[in-house]
């Protein structure tokens, strides 16, 4: 059993211990608001989450959220003075998410008359509205596809006034698929200006000339195909190709036949020749055929 003196300090140690947990603090937090305040704004968002707001949009009571209550102009944009940039945006947005926002404008050409400066002319219209560095889908006619192709759609890229690119990417007529116009400056001291009209794969109608977007020794190539009819067998054949101001003659691509055979290093043909004004066609005795057509590809003295 503990003697007097140990009781007597065990209770000396309990008291210390209690008056360091009821020490006074030696700081204290004081509220920007009064009691009465604290305890006036509690009661109002209670009251308001009970029961809502008195009236809002016509409607009173207990008000929920609906459709429409707010718009674009009330959404507060994050680092933005207006909030008008949100309705800016959401104007623009992509219909349904897809596409690039804007209903697919036509560029068209109006008649088979029409010019194809005119018709850059409009193209430059369109160009006006855009911003730099921006592109965007188009319906585009040029004179070259004039009454021929049916749905087809194109990319119009602008980098800036110097600068611009419409290319054709896809066409229900395949035969008219690919096909481009290209606006620069082709030199620092000459204004910008619209390029000749080019194909990257020409449908290759007989007796039409195209312009591509091949190049060599950084010139154009040019391709056309030639009806040069029935040859006979061990002959030659000239036929002229009609090409104005030629270059460089690079190859017969391909020539056929009825049979649908090729008479490029066809053992039947000992020579296919271009020159300046002809094609020259020469047979080997045993080969004839009662129609052919060659596929020239050449540069011009012009470009």
């Amino acid at each position: 059993m503990a003697t007097i003196e140990e009781l007597a300090a065990k209770v000396a140690e309990l008291e210390q211990q209690m008056a360091a947990i009821t020490a006074p603090p030696t700081e204290y937090y004081t509220s920007a608001y009064s009691g009465e305040e604290i305890d006036a704004a509690v009661k109002k968002v209670s009251e308001g989450l009970a029961g809502g707001v008195a009236s809002f949009n016509g409607r009173t009571g207990a008000v929920l959220p609906q459709s429409g209550d707010y718009n674009a102009t009330q959404i507060p944009v994050s680092g933005e003075p207006e909030a008008e940039t949100v309705a800016a945006a959401l104007s623009n947005k992509a219909p349904a998410g897809y596409g690039f926002g804007d209903a697919i404008q036509e560029i068209a050409t109006t008649s088979a008359e029409e010019s194809y400066e005119t018709y850059c002319a409009k193209v430059d219209a369109v160009l006006d509205e855009m911003p730099d560095k921006t592109a965007k889908l188009v319906r585009a006619y040029p004179p070259a596809v004039y009454g021929k192709a049916g749905t087809t759609v194109s990319l119009l890229y602008k980098s800036d006034a110097n600068y611009v690119v419409l290319s054709n990417i896809g066409s229900a007529d395949t035969g008219l698929c690919g096909w481009r116009m290209i606006k620069l400056k082709k030199s620092s001291s000459a204004p910008s200006a619209w390029q000749p009209f080019e194909w990257e794969h020409p449908p290759m109608q007989i007796g039409v000339e195209y312009r591509t977007t091949e190049r060599y020794n950084s010139k154009p190539v040019y391709k056309k195909a030639i009806n040069t009819g029935a040859l006979s067998a061990g002959t030659s054949k000239s036929v002229a190709h009609g090409v104005q101001n030629i270059g460089l003659r690079l190859s017969a691509l391909y020539g056929l036949n009825n049979g649908g055979d090729n008479l490029v290093s066809n053992p039947g043909i000992t020579g296919i020749l271009v020159d300046g004004s002809n094609i020259t066609i020469t047979t080997a005795a045993g080969f004839s055929t009662s129609n052919s057509w060659v596929v020239i590809a050449y540069t011009k003295t012009t470009d």
